[in-house]
């Protein structure tokens, strides 16, 4: 097992200014392994008046520093931090899995994203280009790409390094200022993350920062905040929606990555052996905790036995266990209101269809003080059973058939969410039509959950607005602007 001492538990700090700072209340959040149930770190239980000083802060910054219009600055700046965390990877990692609970395989795994995702958009930040046109004799029209001011992100637990370096990095690459507000059960890692910013003096003092505590206070402040102009938003549909409420205020530029309920489509001519483990850990990695999770398996008839069969065996045969031991396939759930939520679904499941493997708490001496569910999944549903149509976060794969390309189509698009998909065949044909009739923003051919910092990511429908990584998401953190030029034909001065 890999371990991690502290002489005492770790208190963190808000980042503002360039400063570490208590908050004003002098209060402070609890977070706890997942695993164990123990206490692993405090950070700062933020207010109002907290958010309110720190936006002014990177306001200032923003418009007081050549942040905005030094490129290569941004560039050194972003690539410098890829470096320290290259260096601390192992520390973050374990720090990681100890905040939320996932194996310390996949924190590697997502510490790795981040680095890439950091040299990404290092590079891009000295490539942010506009275009020029000849409009008429004497008038040139140039386009240009700026910097929105000020953008708040608000990050989520599952993926909390990973999801937060995704907006910061073309945030910062754009030559914003950012404030971060990273999910109040899992600080950690994102404050470790910033103590690494905090050493890097590319940074202009107080251009970036981070405040903990509350979503629903601190949160809203941030969306609301007539000084922020634009809120980046990852997590759960619901409170998309209510963001973008409370941002129609300035009517802030708003990027929302949200829910998901994403289909693996499986033909009867796919690669079963390769299908299988594939689709299995689309939706038992981190626990079924991320928002693309192939959560539906769409089958062939004529083949649903086999895969069913295969897929209960991947799922008996996975070590659902302490994240800190380097054998763990499958970690704990995050907290115990995500259990019981996922035992609730469960419990739906066992009522309207059948449960294939699964479908409890897992229980006994390594497991008792932890959050630990059993992978999970669950046949014979109807199809508009909440199994079925709502999010779950959880290890759970709703099971459904179709016989025709047709059906798996409208199966596939029968949901309110549209944020991935899977399509499993060898007829390039059929894969080239099921790509362009599924309404996601990503569909994987062959493959599935294979993501990079190059190519754009989004949802269609309830899954989202905007798109992350690649050009467009460099673009979604700039304002456009149109500077016109008209031009005296004559030669000399005007008479």
């Amino acid at each position: 097992m890999s371990t991690i001492v502290h002489k005492k538990i770790p208190t963190y700090y808000n980042f503002a200014g360039g400063e570490w700072t208590e908050a004003t209340s002098k209060e402070l959040i609890e977070s706890f392994n997942p695993a164990t149930g123990e206490l692993v770190s405090y950070s700062q239980k933020s207010n109002i008046q907290d958010v309110s000083q720190i936006i002014e802060s990177v306001q200032h910054s923003f418009l007081t520093s050549d942040w905005s219009m030094n490129p290569k600055r941004r560039y050194e700046a972003l690539h410098s931090l890829a470096e320290k965390m290259t260096e601390k990877l192992e520390h973050l990692a374990l720090i990681l899995t100890m905040d939320q609970g996932k194996t310390i395989r996949e924190s590697r795994i997502e510490l790795s994203g981040c680095i890439d995702t950091l040299k990404y958009f290092a590079g891009a930040a000295r490539s942010v280009f506009g275009r020029s046109m000849q409009l008429e004799p004497d008038n040139f029209g140039v386009v240009v790409k700026e910097p929105v001011g000020v953008v708040g992100i608000i990050s989520p637990w599952n993926w909390p390094a990973l999801l937060m370096i995704r907006e910061l990095a073309p945030a910062l690459a754009a030559g914003n200022g950012v404030l971060v507000k990273p999910a109040s059960l899992t600080p950690s890692i994102s404050v470790e993350i910033f103590k690494l910013i905090a050493e890097i003096p590319h940074f202009p003092k107080g251009i970036v920062s981070i405040v903990t505590g509350p979503g629903k206070s601190i949160g809203a402040a941030m969306a609301a905040s007539d000084k922020i102009d634009m809120i980046s938003f990852t997590g759960d549909t619901s409170t998309g929606k209510s963001i973008i409420e409370m941002g129609a205020g300035n009517v802030k530029k708003v990027a929302l990555e949200l829910g998901g309920k994403s289909p693996n489509v499986v033909f009867e001519d796919a690669n079963l052996d390769k299908a299988v483990p594939v689709i299995g850990r689309s939706i038992f990695i981190s626990a079924g905790q991320i928002c693309m999770a192939g959560s539906r398996v769409v089958i062939h008839e004529s083949i649903k036995d086999e895969v069913v069969k295969r897929l209960k065996e991947y799922a008996e045969q996975l070590r659902v266990e302490n994240g800190l031991l380097e054998t763990a396939d499958m970690g704990p759930l995050v907290s115990q209101s995500q259990l019981d939520l996922v035992e609730e679904y469960c419990e739906i499941g066992r009522k309207e269809g059948r449960i294939i493997t699964g479908g409890y708490r897992m229980a006994g001496e390594t497991y008792d003080q932890g959050f630990y569910f059993a992978p999970t999944i669950i046949d014979g549903l109807m199809a508009g059973s909440r199994v079925v149509k709502e999010e779950i976060f959880g290890p759970v794969l709703a099971v459904q058939t179709f016989s025709t390309e047709k059906e798996a189509l409208h199966i596939a698009n029968d949901s309110d969410f549209g944020l991935s998909a899977g399509v499993w065949t060898s007829d390039l044909n059929r894969a080239v039509r099921m790509s362009k009739g599924i309404k996601a923003g990503t569909v994987w051919i062959n493959t599935y959950n294979k993501n990079f910092p190059e190519t754009e990511f989004g949802g269609y429908k309830q899954s989202g607005l905007g798109r992350t990584r690649g050009v467009d998401g460099l673009m979604e953190y700039c304002e456009t602007k149109h500077v016109h030029i008209e031009i005296d034909p004559r030669e000399g001065a005007p008479l």
